[in-house]
């Protein structure tokens, strides 16, 4: 966070806010309206139009793909900056430059992309050309274990051809029709000469300015409610694709027809290889979850302490005044703030991996193997990285849509944002992987772990008012869970019950031991942050509240598994009304520290006249008349 003498903190520098970076301010001088880039359109442009012309707006200030998406700095400022500016933007920029890019940047080297496929790199990079990812299939659930578009290779003319081989194998993603090139990284099953030899990725034009692409079918739009983008379903019909449009890597098929891979594993190694493109997604995730559930949560709180309340108990006085309002809204706050250092954590952990160059990123012990995955392949490609998306998304959409809720209708009208932000956090607990579905393979990984806390201690050293109780709280927590959920498998095993008998009684209690394990990591991340800091300082007596009102949240498994006791429980409520009273008095410098810069998401929620600035954004002067 930023320092200043009015509002000092004792936080570590690392924890700099990525939307006040100089790299942010390249972004939002680069999206700002101009006479020759205006945000405006004429009716009937679509979103997925408007968030293309920004991204030629974007590729202007960024670097190449091949630097930018090592990068970390320049992903958590364009991931913060784009989420809190425009979600519509943010989701595209995910599209195109972390899965699409990034599929082409994680199978080849700078330099060696030659022909063909060089001059649709070059389009996408300058923005020219949109990219997407199409990996879901709209006919199963789970679709990803079991893709069936498949890509035969042609060994005679040494090309491949997509195929798709019935309505329910359709591609689901925000395709916008016709009018603006787009390309896809396309998830598919290799075949050659009828072999299987897993699900690769190819990058496939789908269409230019003025029809789609030989043997590519787009359908009509189909709206999504909680973000306003424009999917559509792509189907493949015999589509050939040039022999460098594979993504292979090191893979290669040789004259008689075989596949040489570098890198053995099969079709399962094949699959977690092609979609580790999302480790990425999953590193940067958070910072976007963080930097719109902060920016809702201040304005929320702004609003609060100007919106006046005609109660009987107290006419005219602000709603902030009421005990609820300042729960929440703080609670949210203190969540939000809690996010932030769950990203840095989740970004600190990829570029660890990336620095040690390996395809398996360093991660907590016993990480999950690919055989231990039942229900998704994210756990085994990074159970640490997918474990926090899910987490961060599932918070920030928490966060969000109480927000909203707090600010009455303003919390829904466009202007203001925060319904934005909710949606896009709402669609993000099943985009970049469905989080219930992460939740259960990482709970089935821990519970098959020997233990899942490095140490046990039957006291409990600090009490709620230090940042250090939650995390040994829940510490606690995920290791009677884990050895319940161990023990009732051990004796169902016995009793001869496998497979889907098996799990299938206890999938709720494998899913609350993923999600606790998740909030285990998210407590260590503000613990590690956030305790060393000074006893006085706002943001760790923030850290504090915020594991009070988690503990609040789990107050039923922390009784049932005797973690805490019914009194404790009880307690807990005292504990944070003294939190919550002792936080109030420094509003202005927590909301000052946690607040994203004016220039980049100006909002008439937060304005101290809300009527008049609401007012001010119209475009149209009373009566109608422009």
């Amino acid at each position: 966070m930023p320092t200043s003498t009015r509002h000092p903190t004792t936080l570590p520098e690392p924890l700099i806010d990525p939307l006040r970076g100089h790299r942010a301010r390249r972004l939002t001088d680069a999206l700002r309206p101009t006479a020759t880039a205006p945000d405006a359109a004429p009716d009937g442009t679509s979103r997925n139009h408007l968030a293309h012309g920004r991204l030629a707006r974007l590729a202007e200030v960024l670097p190449p793909a091949h630097d930018l998406l090592r990068d970390g700095e320049w992903m958590a400022a364009l991931s913060a900056s784009t989420a809190v500016l425009d979600p519509t933007l943010y989701m595209t920029v995910v599209n195109h430059y972390v899965l699409c890019l990034g599929s082409v940047v994680a199978s080849t080297e700078p330099g060696q992309i030659g022909g063909d496929l060089a001059e649709t790199v070059t389009a996408l990079e300058s923005g020219h050309r949109k990219g997407v990812f199409l990996v879901t299939e709209v006919g199963d659930a789970n679709s990803h274990l079991a893709i069936r578009t498949t890509a035969e290779f042609d060994r005679r003319h040494g090309v491949f051809v997509l195929r798709t081989p019935d309505a329910g194998a359709a591609k689901l993603s925000s395709v916008g029709v016709p009018g603006r090139p787009q390309s896809a990284v396309v998830c598919a099953r290799l075949m050659v000469d009828g072999t299987f030899h897993g699900v690769h990725p190819f990058l496939v034009d789908l269409c230019d300015e003025r029809r789609t692409a030989p043997g590519v079918t787009v359908s009509g739009a189909l709206e999504l409610d909680a973000l306003p983008l424009e999917y559509a379903l792509v189907r493949f019909d015999g589509a050939r694709l040039p022999a460098d449009r594979w993504l292979g890597g090191t893979a290669r098929i040789d004259a008689d027809g075989v596949l040489r891979d570098q890198e053995p594993g099969g079709p399962e190694a094949a699959l977690h290889r092609t979609l580790g493109v999302g480790r990425l997604l999953w590193a940067t995730v958070p910072t976007a979850a963080a930097a719109t559930a902060r920016t809702a949560a201040v304005a929320a709180l702004r609003h609060s302490r100007h919106r006046r309340s005609h109660s009987r108990l107290a006419p005219g006085v602000p709603v902030l005044d009421y005990s609820t309002q300042q729960r929440a809204l703080l609670g949210a706050l203190a969540e939000a703030f809690a996010l932030t250092c769950v990203a840095h954590t989740a970004l600190a952990a990829w570029r660890r991996s990336e620095d040690l160059r390996t395809d398996t990123p360093v991660a907590a012990p016993g990480a999950a193997r690919a055989a231990d995955t039942a229900f998704t392949p994210w756990a085994a490609v990074d159970r640490r990285l997918s474990a926090l998306k899910a987490l961060a998304t599932e918070s920030a959409a928490r966060v969000t849509a109480e927000c909203r809720r707090r600010c009455g209708v303003a919390g829904y009208l466009g202007v203001n944002r925060v319904s934005g932000y909710a949606g896009l956090m709402e669609s993000f607990r099943t985009a970049g992987g469905d989080n219930r579905l992460i939740f259960l393979d990482v709970g089935q990984a821990v519970a098959g772990e020997a233990d899942p806390a490095a140490a046990h201690d039957d006291t409990r050293a600090a009490g709620p008012d230090h940042p250090a109780w939650w995390l040994e709280t829940v510490t606690e927590l995920e290791r009677r869970l884990a050895n319940g959920l161990r023990a009732v498998l051990d004796a169902s095993r016995r009793d001869g019950q496998d497979g889907l008998d098996l799990w299938n009684p206890l999938l709720e209690r494998v899913r609350r031991l993923g999600e606790v394990h998740a909030l285990r990591l998210a407590a260590r991340s503000v613990t590690d942050i956030a305790a060393p800091a000074a006893e006085s300082d706002p943001l760790r007596r923030l850290a504090a509240f915020h594991g009070t009102t988690q503990a609040l949240r789990l107050a039923g498994p922390l009784q049932w598994t005797g973690v805490l006791s019914p009194a404790e429980a009880a307690a807990l409520e005292t504990t944070a009304v003294d939190q919550c009273a002792r936080l109030r008095p420094r509003l202005d410098e927590l909301t000052a520290l946690l607040a994203p810069p004016n220039e980049l998401a100006p909002t008439p929620l937060a304005a101290e006249d809300y009527a008049t600035a609401l007012r001010d954004t119209l475009d149209r002067r009373d009566g109608g008349h422009s």
